[in-house]
């Protein structure tokens, strides 16, 4: 008699190495059925007339799934990818596949805990979590009592010694192959059952999928430049002024528990090093402590006053805001930032907090407007750093100085001194780049 399959529901985890949850329904001993849901939240509209999803972080998306309906048709699957209502799409393929029921990587933001609590209603949901360093049975406090400051938060989890032992990784893969599809199940998006192999000229290519985010932390980690992201790391552009693996972290292309593993490998031979490192560990401490925040405070990030009692002086200006988001300010650098970040995706993390701060507390134009910009361009946008950071720089989150400021002519001196950046940058538009 046939078994009956598991379906596995990648999220963001689009990855085989270090895969907790893939390695759970593996070792179920049913056959996998792998699938991945378009969220139709990603193509929904913002009220200011935007879309939730921008070109870049779609086109970077499309990559990484294409690289992972790749790896898996490698040993014998098949991903199938549906673009809808999530619980509504998950309870077609049970139906359709007569799985027992759906493994999945635990998420904690609200939308994903709101699909969460509605597929649990309905089929056998089992969570694992795929996208800590530190998981909430390892550390030594409540999800409910979870450090507030990251200063406590990284000085509770750091002593609990090393992370990485090894990376989870099926060593056999038994997936379900599908029939045909029924017709409420036939709309698939896109197929993905061709390997794409990325090509690097000149350094490192930012194409979706595990290949290449493994293919960038070799060359980041052999480039030297981890041993000087200390010095680096505040510059606006520059030769390894950012590690760039973001993009890769955010959709789970690649695992934060590899990178830490490369870290560790590295040998650093004198202070310098040393800290350059604990700098970089200290940004994936980062990713954790927001995971936490959010499990701790659930929506409240999505507040107007944030994770914050009294609410900050902020103004719903549709006009301001669209000269913010054009790069129309008549701040350089604050102008030159977004021009780059409307015509890459990408923004030095230096950057990221300064237009932040202009739109926030200079503008005092409502916050969650420029998170949700930053949502819709960021090609390594994940919501709990982005709303996360957010709350913190406009003095909504859990920074201790609500009021911190900046001078912005004094940051251009320091990490643009030669004004480089702002020529470059200054007095580029991207045409047609609104939507």
């Amino acid at each position: 008699m046939k078994q009956s399959p598991l379906v596995f529901w990648f999220r963001n985890d689009l990855r085989l190495h270090d895969q907790p949850a893939l390695c759970v329904a593996l070792d179920s001993g049913r056959p996998v059925l792998p699938i991945y849901i378009w969220d139709a939240r990603f193509d929904e509209e913002h009220p200011l007339g935007f879309a939730r999803m921008g070109p870049q972080r779609r086109k970077f998306l499309e990559e990484s799934l294409q690289a992972l309906g790749g790896q898996i048709a490698e040993r014998g699957g098949r991903l199938l990818v549906f673009k809808g209502k999530v619980v509504e799409i998950l309870q077609q393929v049970l139906v359709w596949s007569g799985a027992e029921g759906v493994v999945a990587q635990r998420e904690y933001a609200w939308e994903e805990l709101i699909d969460q609590a509605a597929l649990a209603r309905v089929t056998n949901l089992q969570l694992v979590p795929g996208s800590l360093l530190f998981t909430p049975d390892t550390v030594p406090f409540s999800v409910d009592k979870s450090p507030f400051y990251y200063t406590a938060f990284k000085n509770k989890v750091l002593p609990l010694g090393p992370l990485v032992q090894s990376l989870p990784e099926a060593e056999q893969y038994n997936f379900y192959i599908p029939g045909d599809l029924p017709a409420v199940l036939g709309r698939r998006i896109m197929d993905v059952d061709e390997v794409v192999v990325p090509t690097y000229e000149g350094g490192v290519a930012l194409v979706g999928g595990e290949s290449a985010g493994r293919t960038a932390l070799k060359y980041y980690l052999e480039s030297g430049a981890a041993l000087t992201y200390d010095q680096t790391r505040n510059y606006l552009e520059g030769d390894h002024f950012s590690s760039r693996l973001s993009p890769w972290l955010a959709n789970g292309s690649l695992s934060p528990r590899l990178i830490w593993k490369g870290l560790e490998n590295l040998r650093a031979q004198n202070e310098e090093e040393v800290a350059s490192l604990q700098s970089l560990r200290e940004q994936l401490l980062w990713r954790d402590n927001f995971r936490y925040l959010f499990m701790r405070y659930g929506g409240r990030f999505f507040w107007p006053k944030g994770l914050r009692s009294a609410p900050l002086k902020m103004f719903d200006d549709k006009e301001t805001f669209e000269r913010w988001r054009l790069g129309e300010t008549g701040e350089e650098l604050v102008d030159a930032l977004m021009h780059e970040l409307n015509a890459t995706g990408f923004m030095s993390n230096r950057g990221r907090m300064l237009v932040a701060y202009h739109l926030s507390k200079v503008l005092q134009v409502n916050w969650q407007w420029g998170a949700a910009w930053f949502e819709n361009r960021l090609v390594d946008y994940e919501v709990y750093n982005n709303y996360g950071n957010w709350a913190y720089q406009s003095g909504r989150g859990t920074d201790s100085r609500v009021n911190r400021r900046f001078n912005l002519q004094t940051q251009a001196k320091r990490f643009d001194p030669d004004g480089g950046f702002v020529r470059r940058w200054g007095k580029v538009r991207t045409p047609g780049f609104q939507k």
